[in-house]
């Protein structure tokens, strides 16, 4: 499974009789070391391996990782308990893999965590209480939304600047949908993205000003732009880009 990343590893064997035992793994399609965005889907896969063979050995994940930010589709094998767990079950010496879609809600905030927890089990025979192990967790995966980073202009003093569309936005499918009251100088925002900042004539000193993005499901983002009216040539963070008069 090249393709896939390890989130959780899990191993029981049965106290009574060491031959039983059942080892459960858990991955996903999307690296947890990167972050996920407002309706992202990412797969999974649950695998059970029985030895010693088993009456049944179970496997769970926990539906806690679907109870705020995210919602599990496309049960393929996996069953939704009354208890709040998905689970299947392998029996003998058969390995079992199921696999799900665990899609990450609209409305998830920044930084929210979906982080998956695990167990598994064994029953030597029928009707025997099941042997558990702990539950544990390990990676998961942590809620970014579409950001546009803070940006800097610098004009001179009375003069204007203009800021193109933002490269990152752009490439996200995010546009500008409104902007922000400067404090002194005036702000304009054209169709295609460019936003213009216009100084009080003879000022010099710090302004700032709020752009506003939206991305193509309708999440918006407020990004920051600081503006220097003064000596251009003696400061620096002038974008590129950004035309000053």
């Amino acid at each position: 499974m090249s393709d896939w990343y390890l989130l959780a590893r899990i191993h029981v064997v049965h106290p009574e009789r060491t031959a039983v035992s059942a080892v459960l793994e858990l991955h996903a399609d999307t690296n947890p070391a990167a972050a996920v965005v407002p309706g992202q889907e990412i797969g999974l896969h649950l695998s059970v391996v029985p030895s010693g063979a088993p009456y049944r050995a179970y496997g769970y994940i926990f539906d806690d990782i679907a109870a705020e930010h995210a919602t599990m589709t496309d049960l393929h094998g996996l069953g939704h308990l009354p208890n709040g767990r998905y689970a299947t079950y392998a029996g003998g010496d058969e390995p079992r893999a199921v696999t799900a879609v665990l899609r990450v809600n609209d409305d998830a905030p920044e930084g929210a965590v979906l982080l998956p927890r695990v167990c598994v089990g064994v029953m030597s025979y029928a009707g025997e209480k099941l042997v558990s192990s702990a539950q544990i967790t390990d990676a998961g995966f942590r809620v970014r939304r579409a950001r546009v980073p803070g940006r800097a202009l610098a004009i001179p003093p009375g003069g204007y600047a203009v800021l193109g569309p933002d490269p990152e936005a752009s490439a996200a499918g995010m546009r500008v949908v409104g902007v922000g009251l400067a404090r002194y100088g005036t702000v304009t925002a054209v169709p295609d993205g460019s936003v213009t900042y216009t100084g009080v004539p003879g000022a010099s000193g710090y302004d700032r000003f709020s752009v506003c993005y939206e991305n193509p499901a309708g999440h918006r983002d407020w990004s920051e732009v600081t503006v220097y009216a003064g000596d251009v040539g003696a400061t620096p963070g002038l974008l590129p880009g950004a035309r000053t008069r």
